[in-house]
C-alpha cells in the first residue's frame, strides 16, 4: 500500500511537474520524459544489487544478500540505501534551491 501510494504521488508529481515546465512544443513528449524517468530508476535498481552481490559475495561468502537472508547481512545493505538516500536529498535541496522556474503559464 505504501509503494502504492509513493507511485501515484511520484507520478503525479512529475507528471505536473513536466507538463509546466516543459517548452509548450516538447509537451507531447512530456509522458515520455517522465516515464523514461522512472525506467531509469529500476535499471539503476537492479544494477546497485549486482554491484552489492558481487562486492560483498567474493571468496565463497555469501556476502550482504545470499540466498537464504538469515546468513547474511541485508541491514548493511539498507545502510546504504539510507547512506544513497541521504546524498540523493541533499543534491534535489540544491537543484530546487537553484532551479528558475519556467512562468510562461497563466495561473
Amino acid at each position: 500500500m505504501l509503494v502504492g501510494a509513493r507511485d501515484v504521488f511520484a507520478i503525479v508529481g512529475m507528471q505536473e511537474f513536466f507538463y509546466d515546465q516543459v517548452l509548450s512544443d516538447l509537451r507531447s513528449i512530456e509522458l515520455a520524459l517522465y516515464l523514461s524517468v522512472l525506467g531509469v530508476g529500476s535499471f539503476l535498481t537492479g544494477y546497485l544489487i549486482s554491484v552489492v552481490k558481487k562486492t560483498t559475495g567474493g571468496n565463497g561468502e555469501d556476502g550482504w544478500m545470499p540466498d537464504n537472508l538469515n546468513q547474511g547481512h541485508i541491514n548493511y545493505f539498507y545502510y546504504l540505501l539510507a547512506g544513497i538516500s541521504v546524498g540523493a536529498f541533499v543534491m534535489y535541496i540544491y537543484a530546487a534551491e537553484s532551479y528558475v522556474y519556467n512562468r510562461g503559464r497563466a495561473l
